[in-house]
């Protein structure tokens, strides 16, 4: 189960095969793993959970549901306050999935740098 007393960001894995020869990767988890790693700090205060590709996607839907299995998605824990506005509230969470909301959001709640 996951920590849901943290933020928590749902991210792809990596690369994977398309199925037709050649492999893809998902160009907003790479946005979102290049800001953690400017902002290393964001790795204490965030869960980070990485996912396969492929779907369902079982953390996610678990979390959320079947129809919002997005990567990346940061949705805030209880008790963190949005700086921005959630693009959704699912199952009662609030989420992004946008990664300049995403960054804009973990800048302004733990500081560091923001699109």
């Amino acid at each position: 189960m996951i920590e849901t007393g943290k933020d928590v960001l749902f991210l792809l894995t990596g690369a994977w095969d398309d199925g037709e020869g050649g492999l893809r990767l998902c160009i907003d988890c790479c946005t979102m793993e290049g800001a953690l790693k400017v902002n290393p700090h964001w790795l204490e205060a965030l869960t980070v959970v990485r996912v396969d590709h492929a779907r369902p996607r079982a953390p996610i839907v678990d979390l959320l549901d079947a129809d919002n299995q997005n990567a990346p998605t940061l949705v805030l824990a209880d008790d963190t306050m949005a700086h921005v506005e959630p693009e959704a509230v699912i199952q009662g969470r609030r989420i992004y999935t946008s990664p300049r909301l995403i960054c804009a959001q973990l800048a302004a709640c733990y500081t560091g740098a923001r699109p």
